[in-house]
């Protein structure tokens, strides 16, 4: 997108919405920094951007997902790993009830939730306000994967990961940052490493979204992102925990979620 064109979407009341995610195994030393899209479709730190209206986010609600899940299929008790927690907001243990409802039956959490979004698309419009850069064919391609994944264990609500979480999303919505670096120079796994030790982690990062079901369902799509990194975060069966850092007050986007993971996590 060209400079000038950005400038007057951003003029009509348009809102970027876009995500990033990062991976790092200890056991390579490597880390792993997913870029999505064309190049005129990423900002300076590569990630992929969306046009979406100003007041509506990625989704029309943001009631807690509690209040839309059918107890006959979803074994809430088992997979809700955060609602008891102290240190999580309402918002934030639905994104933690939503990935482990994708982890352990990703063929009908793709049924459910995914596939019915396919026929919400004209071209690469979706509800007739969300401007995609896949449309409807990443969509299916999503519920694909989905529907051949193998089921994995659930996530737990690591303390040390979500105040890492917390901690950059809450300067991010101060300051305005996009991205995976803190505004004091930091990378995903030094702020994880502040509160404890892992063999393997994570981060994404998702902005404007207003529920735990758009989240995770966004980054599951990953429109854009042609290595499908946030997917594969989420459905990483290396993790075991995970931490979320939800605000609303982004000073540009209006909402940021950052999700760390990560594999042998333990607390110092």
């Amino acid at each position: 997108m060209k400079k000038s064109s950005f400038l007057s979407a951003l003029l009509i009341s348009s809102l970027i919405l876009f995500s990033g995610c990062e991976t790092l195994n200890e056991l390579t030393s490597s880390i792993k920094t997913t870029l999505s899209g064309k190049q005129d479709n990423q900002n300076d730190k590569g990630t992929s951007l969306k046009n979406i209206p100003k007041s509506s986010g990625s989704g029309s609600s943001s009631a807690s997902s509690l209040s839309s899940i059918d107890t006959s299929k979803w074994d809430v008790k088992t997979l809700d790993t955060a609602r008891n927690v102290d240190y999580l907001s309402d918002i934030e243990k639905d994104v933690v009830l939503e990935m482990n409802m994708a982890r352990t039956n990703p063929a009908m959490y793709a049924e459910l939730y995914i596939t019915p979004r396919i026929k919400k698309f004209n071209g690469k419009t979706y509800e007739g306000k969300l401007l995609t850069q896949e449309g409807a064919a990443v969509v299916e391609e999503c519920a694909k994967f989905m529907a051949k994944a193998k089921p994995l264990p659930i996530l737990k609500a690591e303390k040390g990961l979500s105040l890492a979480a917390q901690k950059h999303s809450s300067t991010q919505g101060e300051t305005a940052q996009t991205g995976h670096t803190g505004v004091d120079g930091s990378t995903p796994f030094k702020r994880i490493e502040k509160y404890g030790t892992y063999k393997t982690a994570g981060e994404n990062i998702a902005y404007g979204s207003n529920s735990g079901r758009d989240i995770v369902v966004d980054l599951l799509i990953d429109d854009g992102v042609s290595s499908r990194g946030h997917r594969k975060n989420i459905m990483n069966g290396q993790f075991d925990g995970t931490g979320v850092g939800y605000t609303k007050k982004h000073k540009t986007y209006g909402s940021v979620c950052v999700i760390t993971y990560a594999g042998g996590y333990k607390d110092k």
